[in-house]
C-alpha cells in the first residue's frame, strides 16, 4: 500500500515496478542477457491506518480460487478505504492478519468488559462459495448456447426454432456466446416469434421499420408548437442530457460527434412519443445502450427495447409503483428464506424500505457488476425460465452471500446502503448465479407460499410448477381482503 514520492501517477500498472518487489530491472531489449540486474530500490511513502480509531476489517474475496479482492476498512463514521488486490496478494494478507487476529483475541479481557479490548469491533474475511447442496439440481450440465449448439440444434434451415424451451434453458444455464447476441436477442425479447421463419422475419422487419418511421414523423411533424414545448421540457431536454453520459466508455458510443449517440436519442425520444404514459425516466438510456450496442439497427432497435421494457419484469417501466411491487415481493422472499437477515431488518427503522437495492432493479445490476456480467444477468432474466422474476432472485443472491457481514456488525439502514456500495463491481458475479438459480430451486420446492408471493408465480408461463409439485397458497392475514383467506 505505498505510493512513490516522484514518476508517473500509474507507476502500480508497470512492469518495472512489479519487478522493483523483487529489486530487478528489465533488460533494454529481447536481444539483452535475461539475468535479472540489481538495482537500488527507489524510495515510497506507505500507506497507514490507525486501527484503534477503525470500526472494521473486512477482507473481499472475487474469485473462486481467491486471487484478487479487496481490504475494506470502516472507521467509526463509516468512511472507507477500499484497497485492490489482484494475483494473490490478498491471500497472503489475510493469513497475516488470521494469525494477528487470533493473537489479540488471547489478550486478557479488561476488568468489566465481555469483549476483548480489540483496536476494531469487526474483523472478517469473506470467501463466497455456493455449496453443492445450495445450486440448482441441473447446474454445470446445460452447456453454453454456442454457434453449433444454435444453429445445429436450435434453429433449422428455414430460420425456424424448433424447442424454444431448449434455446431458453441453454441462455438461462450456460449462457449465450456473445456473438449471437445480434440473433438471439431479438427472440428473447420479443421482438419476433420463436415460430417464425427468416423469410417471415424480414417482412415483420418490414412493417415494423415502416411504423418507426411513422413514429418519428409523429415527434416532428406533427406536433403543434404547444405539444412540442411541452414534449422538449418534460423529455427531450433530458434525454439529451443523458445520452451523452451513458456508456461513453464503450467504443460504440465513444468519441465526440458519435452518431450512434444520435441513434441513441432518436430510439428514446421515439419511444415517449410511442408511449406517452411512461415518457422518458432516467436510468432507460442505460438499458437501452447495451440493446443499441448489439442490433445496431435503429428500428429493431426501437422494437426490442419496446419488448424489454413490456415484457422483461425487472426493467419494465421503472415507476414507483412497479418499484414497490418488486420490493413487496424481495422482502417477503427474504422473510422466507433468509430469516435471519429478515430479523436484522426489523431492528432498524426504514430498514424494510431496501434502500440499498433499489439501484439494483432500477438499473439491472448495470452498476453492481461489469458489463459482461450484467448482460449475463439480463439474458438469464429474458430468458423467462421457471420465474419471469428471476432479478428477485438475484437480489436475494447478493444478500444471502453478503450479508452476513451486516448482521456482524449490526449495521443501521444507512450503513447497509454504504455497505452494498462499497460492494460494486467486486462481486464474484458468476457466483451470484449460481446461487440465484439455486434460490429459486428452493423456493419452487416450497410445499406452502404466503398469499403475498402468489402474484410472484401467476405470470410465470406453463410449466412453472410442475405436475409433482404445485405449492398451497395461504392467507397472512395482513390484509383486510384476500381471496386465499379461509371462509
Amino acid at each position: 500500500m505505498s505510493s512513490c514520492d516522484e514518476g508517473n501517477p500509474n507507476w502500480m500498472s508497470t512492469p518495472e515496478f512489479l519487478a522493483l518487489k523483487h529489486n530487478l530491472v528489465f533488460p533494454d531489449s529481447v536481444q539483452s542477457s535475461p539475468v535479472p540486474q540489481r538495482r537500488a530500490p527507489i524510495k515510497c511513502r506507505r500507506f497507514s491506518v490507525d486501527l484503534s480509531q477503525m470500526r472494521s476489517l473486512r477482507l473481499f474475496f472475487n474469485d473462486d480460487n481467491c486471487t484478487c479482492g479487496q481490504l475494506v476498512v470502516a472507521s467509526r463514521e463509516s468512511q472507507y478505504k477500499i484497497l485492490h488486490f489482484h494475483h494473490g496478494g490478498l491471500d497472503h494478507l489475510a493469513q497475516v492478519l488470521h494469525r494477528w487476529h487470533s493473537l489479540l483475541h488471547n489478550i486478557k479481557l479488561t476488568p468489566g468488559s465481555e469483549e476483548p479490548n480489540l483496536p476494531y469491533r469487526h474483523f472478517m474475511v469473506c470467501r463466497p462459495e455456493v455449496q453443492k447442496s445450495e445450486q440448482h439440481p441441473e447446474e454445470g450440465k446445460i452447456p453454453k448456447i454456442t454457434p453449433e449448439i444454435f444453429y445445429g440444434k436450435v434453429m433449422n434451415g428455414k430460420g425456424f426454432i424448433e424447442d424454444d424451451l431448449f434455446l431458453r434453458k441453454g441462455v438461462f444455464f450456460g449462457g449465450l456466446d456473445k456473438e449471437l447476441r445480434r440473433e438471439v436477442w431479438p427472440f428473447l425479447l420479443h421482438c419476433y416469434p420463436y415460430n417464425s421463419t427468416y423469410d417471415e422475419r424480414e417482412v415483420i422487419l418490414q412493417i415494423r421499420t415502416r411504423d418507426y418511421e411513422e413514429i418519428t414523423k409523429r415527434r416532428l411533424e406533427k406536433m403543434t408548437p404547444e405539444q412540442f414545448a411541452v414534449f422538449w421540457k418534460n423529455v427531450q431536454c433530458v434525454i439529451e442530457k443523458d445520452v451523452v453520459r451513458t456508456d461513453r466508455g464503450n467504443p460504440f458510443f465513444a468519441g465526440e460527434n458519435n452518431y450512434n449517440i444520435e441513434i441513441m436519442k432518436n430510439v428514446l425520444l421515439n419511444y415517449a412519443v410511442y408511449n406517452p404514459v411512461l415518457g422518458y425516466t432516467q436510468g432507460m438510456s442505460d438499458l437501452l445502450a447495451p440493446v443499441l450496442c448489439e442490433i445496431k439497427c435503429e428500428a429493431e432497435a426501437f422494437w426490442c427495447f419496446v419488448g424489454l421494457m413490456q415484457r422483461a419484469i425487472f426493467v419494465c417501466t421503472p415507476t414507483d409503483n412497479d418499484m414497490d411491487i418488486n420490493l413487496s415481493y424481495l422482502r417477503e422472499l427474504i422473510r422466507i428464506m433468509l430469516p435471519h437477515f429478515y430479523k436484522h431488518l426489523e431492528k432498524h427503522v426504514d430498514a424494510m424500505e431496501l434502500l440499498f437495492c433499489h439501484r439494483w432493479i432500477l438499473l439491472c445490476f448495470k452498476r453492481e457488476f461489469t458489463e459482461a456480467v450484467a448482460l449475463r444477468m439480463w439474458e438469464a432474466c429474458w430468458a423467462n425460465y421457471q420465474t419471469d422474476y428471476f432479478h428477485l432472485f438475484l437480489c436475494l443472491a447478493i444478500v444471502a452471500v453478503y450479508a452476513d457481514d451486516v448482521i456482524a456488525q449490526d449495521l443501521n439502514t444507512d450503513e447497509m446502503l454504504l455497505h452494498f456500495s462499497s460492494l460494486a463491481m467486486y462481486m464474484d458475479g458468476q457466483l451470484i448465479l449460481r446461487k440465484a438459480r439455486g434460490l429459486l430451486h428452493q423456493f419452487r420446492q416450497l410445499v406452502r407460499i404466503p398469499c403475498t408471493l402468489s402474484g410472484l408465480c401467476q405470470r410465470c408461463g406453463p410449466g412453472i410448477w410442475d405436475s409433482a409439485h404445485r405449492p398451497s397458497v395461504e392467507c397472512t392475514g395482513a390484509h383486510d381482503f384476500c381471496e386465499y383467506a379461509v371462509q
